[in-house]
């Protein structure tokens, strides 16, 4: 690689610093022009049958006038330059041709629609005019005639102006390499199996990792024992719950310490510090992709861990100049990834990598291959922000922030036709909470999409076949938001015609109960003999009469027959709409479950049945799913072992004003319980201290109620859910600290 090469380079995304929005940061002032960057001339790539036949211009390294300004909001990241306003403003390259030949150019600009550009070879050379599109685009703009040695491409406004203009690049090949170019392109889409995208409707992505915490006001575990921690199965049978056909899951993020090993990591690092000896990532994957769900990993370059970051040599100039060396950075991103490929193989179906604009521009032809490594088939996508596509050498539109309605280009078969994301498999990641992950001390969850928001969006993405990324927040014990996962419920429902099944201690009331209350035109039919409940059914043909059930709970079923002539109904819960359900179907079938709402708040909710089109809409029964119960600590379900004490009216909080602690090693409390689930509510403080955790005999993982602060009543010491409903016993044994309290047990049904 000469000097002159364009293959030292840069990215953006859907990161930790997708949210954090940009300041302008005007250029130094120079007399006239502000000077190009980097090497001069640039000596154009040709003839080489890889990504080094492109050659990329970098409008923050270019030759411009003083007036316009780059873009810089980030230590790595070199974003555009604008102010580019008057017929005086230009960019210009001073370039090296190998010999006399025909270069096609390709821009990368945002502007309004109509403005016009002019392309030239400085000194009355050749040129060539074009319009902009609105907004960011990539376009093949036309073709130049250079001669062998120096030459300088300018390009100028012309025509009206109107507004300010954006330019991220120029991108030059020589016109015999477009034809195999475009060949190897076409290549390499067709190796990527989408199908497995396309066909999945929607998928989970988790920003989740070492850099998480606990849903208390503790600080974060290790790297080694929150992934020793993590139970795989638990969190597997959440997402199965939830409906997804696939899981997003982060390598990196908010810190570069990944939950598995990787050799280039520890090579880079000099240790394995930096990474899990328990292989999280790959158990994760395996025990999805044994339940058919496809699992991919989302990519951050890791800026936000100092450590690894002050290993990539990352040049200081790139952000204002776009120019530097980045070769240490981009040569430690392929081993890093080789090995993760390589590690994983199959059950590793895709990546998502962020920030590609601190990659832009790259080997990216090169760097497919790699994130093929292992899986030939693997789906790639790098993430351009608002930009538009910055490689052919991807798969996926990486979609941060985007709900799959249609954009510019959205063709009808999930595949953008035309646009700045021309030939990507159009794919929406978005959050549904308040953050894209738990990364600060106490931080809590708040979910912001609503029911009928994810039905209707998943149903117009899905009609194009546009695949969406729900992202969801995951507390460091693998604990999820109970109304995130309420949504996701009625999602499933709705896309997927499935029903959670029931846990243990439901009630099932008949339809004619007091509790059930119809408005409108309704009658009854009993003694059937066609297997309902009760052997009876309430029914309407009117549209608009509805039920209102009302129940104490965290989750209700609505039981009633499908028909060949069964009616649809809106449902809403506690007068929040969540969206259309049917009763129809070819054959007669009773006790079917036409709503199940799940993850309600403990307490008294309203679930409202109203009909809207069809024939019959038949109400049969409702089973109820009862509420969590919290137990005091002298509850007769707690089993106390050692040299335990109570302590009762302290004054400070507690549930019921008391706590029972030990300050004995290996003093251990048993809980045995009938339900799915046991939440552990203990004080922290600087004198609390750790557990180890079993259920049933085998592994629950640690316990910490350390704090640094004051004391803090009612905090969340330990959770565990989804385990088979039945008799279960918790055993919590006190290993280190000052004292181990207790203050509740919640148990879930």
């Amino acid at each position: 690689m000469t000097p002159l090469s364009r293959r030292q380079f840069v990215g953006i995304g859907a990161s930790a610093t997708a949210g954090a929005l940009l300041a302008l940061d005007a250029s130094p002032a120079f007399a006239a022009t502000v000077p190009q960057a980097g090497p001069v001339p640039v000596v154009l790539e040709t003839g080489t049958g890889t990504d080094a036949d492109l050659t990329v211009l970098m409008a923050a390294a270019a030759e411009r006038s003083d007036a316009l300004s780059v873009y810089v909001a980030d230590p790595a990241k070199n974003f555009w330059v604008d102010n580019f306003r008057t017929a005086d403003d230009f960019l210009a390259w001073t370039v090296s041709a190998p010999a006399v030949g025909t270069y096609r150019v390709t821009v990368l600009l945002s502007a309004a629609a109509g403005q016009q550009f002019k392309v030239a070879v400085r000194g009355g050379g050749p040129s060539f005019t074009f319009t902009a599109a609105a907004g960011w685009q990539r376009v093949d703009v036309g073709t130049l005639v250079l001669p062998k040695g120096a030459s300088t491409i300018e390009l100028t406004r012309t025509g009206t102006l109107s507004g300010d203009v954006r330019v991220k690049s120029l991108e030059v090949l020589l016109d015999a390499d477009e034809a195999p170019r475009r060949q190897r392109i076409a290549a390499a889409r067709a190796a990527a199996d989408t199908s497995w995208l396309h066909n999945a409707v929607y998928g989970l992505m988790f920003q989740y990792g070492a850099w998480g915490f606990p849903d208390n006001v503790g600080p974060a575990k290790s790297l080694e024992q929150q992934a020793a921690d993590f139970d795989v199965p638990r969190f597997v049978k959440t997402v199965e719950e939830t409906g997804a056909a696939f899981v997003i899951w982060s390598y990196s993020w908010w810190g570069f310490r990944p939950d598995g090993p990787n050799a280039a990591i520890d090579t880079i690092m000099g240790s394995g510090d930096y990474t899990a000896t328990r292989d999280l990532i790959g158990e994760v994957a395996k025990a999805l992709k044994a339940k058919g769900i496809r699992f991919a990993l989302y990519y951050h370059e890791g800026k936000e861990e100092a450590g690894w970051w002050n290993k990539q040599n990352f040049p200081a100039t790139f952000p204002r100049a776009g120019a530097g060396d980045r070769s240490t950075f981009l040569a430690n991103w392929k081993a890093v990834v080789t090995d993760i490929g390589s590690r994983y193989g199959t059950d590793l179906d895709g990546f998502f990598f962020d920030d590609g604009i601190v990659y832009y521009p790259a080997p990216f032809e090169e760097f497919e291959r790699v994130a093929r490594t292992g899986n030939p088939h693997r789906v790639v996508s790098w993430n351009s922000w608002e930009l538009p596509r910055l490689t052919e050498f991807q798969d996926v539109y990486f979609g941060e922030g985007h709900q799959g309605s249609s954009m510019t280009g959205s063709g009808p078969d999930g595949v953008f036709t035309s646009g700045p994301y021309e030939g990507l498999v159009e794919h929406g990641m978005f959050t549904m909470e308040n953050d894209w992950g738990v990364h600060v001390q106490n931080q809590k969850i708040t979910t912001s999409v609503t029911s009928a928001e994810a039905i209707g969006w998943v149903g117009a993405a899905s009609r194009r076949k546009v695949p969406l990324s729900f992202n969801l927040m995951m507390y460091e014990d693998g604990t999820m938001a109970e109304s995130s996962l309420a949504v996701l419920n009625d999602l499933r429902q709705a896309v997927r015609g499935t029903a959670p099944a029931l846990p243990t201690g439901t009630t099932t009331v008949n339809d004619n109960e007091t509790t059930a209350v119809y408005s409108g035109s309704w009658s009854r039919s009993t003694g059937r003999g066609a297997g309902d409940y009760g052997d009876d059914v309430s029914y309407t043909t009117a549209d608009g009469s509805y039920v209102d059930f009302t129940f104490t709970g965290t989750g209700v079923d609505v039981l009633a027959p499908f028909a060949s002539n069964g009616a649809s109904g809106q449902i809403t819960v506690d007068g929040k709409a969540i969206g259309t359900f049917s009763e129809s179907a070819t054959a007669y079938r009773p006790q079917q479950v036409v709503y199940s709402a799940r993850h309600l708040p403990s307490g008294a909710h309203t679930v409202r049945l109203a009909k809207t089109s069809g024939t019959y809409w038949q109400i049969d029964a409702f089973r109820t799913v009862p509420n969590r119960v919290t137990y005091n600590n002298d509850a007769s379900l707690i089993a106390y072992h050692g040299t335990w004490s109570r302590a009762a009216n302290r004054g400070v909080g507690d549930y019921g004003d008391d706590v029972c602690w030990t300050k004995t090693n290996g003093d251990s409390f048993t809980v045995t319980f009938t339900g799915t689930g046991l939440v552990l509510s203990g004080p922290m403080s600087s004198a609390d201290g750790n557990a180890s955790v079993s259920v049933d005999g085998a592994g629950g993982g640690t316990l910490s109620a350390t704090y640094g602060g004051n004391y803090k009543p009612q905090q969340t010491l330990w959770t565990m859910d989804h385990l088979t409903p039945g008799q279960h016993t918790v055993t919590v044994t006190k290993t280190g600290g000052t004292y181990l309290q207790l203050d509740s047990v919640t148990v879930i049904p």
